[in-house]
């Protein structure tokens, strides 16, 4: 019912407040509820014997709307709902927010969680009409085919206000209507399969993920500018290279035009295109020995760092990610706009470098991988000249003061008064793995925070020790067989990443899994469970659909899915220590979450948030390791070196320990304070107070009790020094000054 006048409006408000749980579809003119785009009118939709379905009008351009008086009252009436409904329901969300929704005590319930739970891993896509299709058929999902084309046929697509209420109503009703029928007939299966209590994880993360995408993550445009530059400046000098060698100027971005660049100079790609033309993709390009190969690709790469990770946020001080709870078939979360996944950990060296052998062997070891990816063979390695073209990628070891260096991680800083940190999970998914065999021997292990997984499973596949020449080698075979059971690759895959032939590889993955106890045990006992019921569920109880042919595929699907579901968890129990704190969640990549944290909170709440990350309802012996970013993402501290050695900019300065000789140590606190006037004149104060020669080889309590004396008489002149340079203010006088209070206890 499209409800567009008074009677209309009294009449469905007094059947849909008999409902606590709405289904909810907004209709916009943009896509950013962050920028002007608002809320050209709302669906809802009530649990009725009928599915009954009603639009509200507001704010669309064309005649037809409901008086925008009603919408206040219809948020109040919405927020004491105690359920909304939705698809993709954080977007909603965050359009109802900006005109008064409070989303406090409900349950939100996106109905795309309730689909991926009950779907085949098979099945990927989750978009609305999709689903809808593959539910009810074609007809079923027509209007929305429909309506869309008769939209953009009047170029209302990007604006949806500029359609009439009527149109976009009745698209809007049929959005809701079919959300509502998914979740009931969706709910039915989640208990069928027993999967509840996963599913009320992941209503309470829906909520997490919206106050994480909702803060955003602060972003340095002014660095934006200079990186887009230096990329600029580095990308000519690309190109007059690469002009030399060719001897001819063409459109680097053109493959045709490349194809005969190479041809002229006798070179072939080993790669070919669907349509049977010859490749010059990434894993094309590291296959030849030639100069100009690393150089196209390093132009391309650093075009693609300024379209993806730059230009776009040229404009934006604030980056409001999209994450998805439903977005992977294990359970782990993705993210949209951007994809946090793909932001590179590594630097950028706008300049030709000189590698060492070492640099060299590994750039090799890295091409030799995009290879592997193709499933083509690796070839003889390139020439020391060539390499060199393909190190303008480094590690993630950004320095700040060399200009030749661009990051895109360096974009993201903190607020004033907060700073970035990091706590990543160690060896993760190696330590679910472990988990599962049963082993008694790697449980021991896994009790440790100290263990280099990889080395141990070395050590007892191949009956070697630390000491061996080889023992290097054998570490990262063991590591590639381990990731290529948990990720489900055959030998020949295998082979490609290990750098040796098929017959090799499938030698030593027998010999690790005659090795470690349960292994063999435990991947085909999951193979048989979905050959022969087509269906796994992990330790949380998520339900995994797979078809017999990909029972390979098992392992990692229980593996991944069991980390991403503990991490999940973990996430909830960190908001809920953080709600009433200044700290907040901003963003969460791989097994790793960033928080920003307030200055005069992080003492406190890291031990806390360690701690709370270090347990799971499963019991798995996890450890976190923690890190400061104290200038930007792309710059990390180890938290307790951070937190022991560092001074940082703020209005409180953290309180430093220096370790001295013979036994004694200096502790200086530094306090800064903005002042600010009756009058509202501004000026600043500073005190400092040095406690020198704590002397640890004599008795400490008579040090103390001075210690204490010292610091009760440099507060009295703090206080004195205050109030005299705000009478200062007051009087126009203030010149302001530093005055720093010393208190010495020798």
């Amino acid at each position: 019912m499209l409800v567009n006048n008074d009677v209309l409006y009294a009449e469905t408000l007094q059947h849909i407040t008999q409902f606590n749980s709405w289904v909810v579809d907004v209709e916009t003119n943009g896509l950013d509820p962050y920028g002007y785009n608002q809320i050209c009118g709302i669906g809802v939709a009530v649990n009725d014997s009928n599915l009954s379905t009603y639009y509200f009008p507001f704010r669309h351009q064309q005649p037809g709307n409901l008086d925008l008086k009603y919408l206040p009252k219809l948020m109040e009436v919405m927020n004491s709902r105690t359920e909304l409904i939705g698809y993709n329901i954080k977007f909603d969300l965050k359009f109802l927010a900006n005109d008064g929704l409070d989303i406090s005590n409900k349950t939100l319930i996106d109905t795309m969680l309730l689909i991926r739970l009950t779907a085949d891993t098979t099945i990927r896509e989750l978009g609305l009409t999709k689903t809808i299709k593959r539910f009810y058929g074609d007809e079923a999902a027509a209007y929305d085919i429909e309506t869309k084309k008769y939209l953009r046929s009047n170029k209302w697509q990007k604006d949806f206000s500029l359609a009439p209420p009527d149109v976009l109503g009745e698209y809007c009703e049929k959005d809701v209507y079919w959300t509502l029928r998914l979740y009931n007939d969706c709910l039915v299966k989640i208990k069928q399969s027993g999967q509840f209590d996963i599913l009320e994880l992941e209503y309470a993360l829906t909520r997490v993920l919206y106050d994480m995408e909702s803060r955003g993550v602060i972003i340095d445009t002014n660095y934006v500018e200079t990186a887009i530059n230096k990329l600029e400046k580095r990308k000519d000098q690309l190109e007059e290279e690469i002009y030399r060698l060719s001897d001819s100027e063409f459109n680097i971005r053109s493959t045709q035009e490349i194809s005969e660049v190479f041809h002229k100079l006798g070179i072939h790609s080993n790669l070919f295109t669907a349509t049977g033309k010859e490749s010059w993709g990434a894993a094309a390009l590291a296959q030849i020995n030639h100069p100009l190969a690393g150089l196209i690709r390093q132009h391309r790469a650093l075009s693609k760092l300024a379209s993806t990770y730059l230009e776009p946020y040229l404009a934006k001080d604030v980056l409001h990610t999209s994450f998805c709870n439903w977005g992977t078939l294990t359970g782990r979360l993705s993210s949209r706009e951007p994809n946090l996944q793909n932001i590179p950990r590594n630097h950028f060296k706008l300049r030709n470098v000189e590698l060492s052998e070492e640099e060299l062997n590994d750039i090799q070891t890295r091409l030799a991988a995009t290879i592997s990816a193709t499933g083509q063979e690796v070839s003889s390695g390139l020439d020391a000249e060539v390499l060199s073209t393909w190190g303008f990628m480094g590690d993630d070891s950004y320095d700040e003061s060399d200009p030749s260096q661009i990051s895109i991680r360096r974009l993201f800083r903190a607020r004033p008064g907060y700073n970035l940190i990091s706590f990543d999970y160690s060896q993760m998914e190696v330590r679910v793995f472990l988990s599962y065999l049963r082993n008694e021997a790697m449980m021991e292990l896994l009790n440790r925070n100290d263990v280099d997984f990889h080395g141990e499973a070395a050590k007892i596949a191949f009956d070697i020790t630390e000491d061996h020449e080889d023992f290097k080698e054998y570490r990262q075979l063991a590591k590639g067989i381990t990731f290529g059971i948990i990720y489900g690759i055959g030998s020949e895959r295998l082979a490609q990443q290990l750098r040796t032939t098929k017959r090799e590889a499938a030698q030593y993955k027998k010999r690790y899994l005659d090795s470690i106890e349960g292994s063999r045990e435990f991947i085909r006992g999951v193979m048989k469970a979905v050959e022969e019921r087509g269906w796994i569920k992990n330790k949380y109880g998520r339900v995994y659909k797979v078809p017999s042919t990909m029972s390979y595929k098992g392992v990692n699907y229980l593996v991944q899915g069991t980390s991403a579901d503990i991490l999940n968890e973990r996430l909830i129990e960190v908001s809920k220590l953080l709600q009433n704190t200044k700290s907040k969640m901003l963003l969460q990549v791989h097994d790793e979450i960033i928080l920003e944290m307030h200055d005069d909170e992080i003492h406190q709440l890291v031990p806390q948030i360690v701690d709370i990350m270090q347990t799971n309802s499963l019991g798995i012996p996890l450890f976190v390791d923690k890190e400061v970013c104290p200038d930007s993402w792309a710059t990390k501290i180890d938290y307790e070196k951070w937190m022991t050695s560092s001074k940082q900019d703020g209005t409180l300065k953290r309180i430093t320990l220096k370790e001295a000789k013979m036994a004694k140590i200096s502790l200086e606190v530094s306090v800064t304070k903005q002042l600010v006037s009756k009058t509202g004149q501004q000026g600043y104060f500073k005190a400092a107070a040095k406690i020198d020669e704590i002397d640890l080889d004599k008795p400490l309590d008579d040090q103390y009790k001075h210690i204490e004396e010292c610091f009760a008489g440099t507060a009295e002149q703090i206080k004195t020094q205050i109030l005299s340079q705000l009478a200062a203010l007051e009087d126009g006088e203030y010149r302001a000054p530093v005055k720093e209070l010393e208190a010495d206890a020798k």
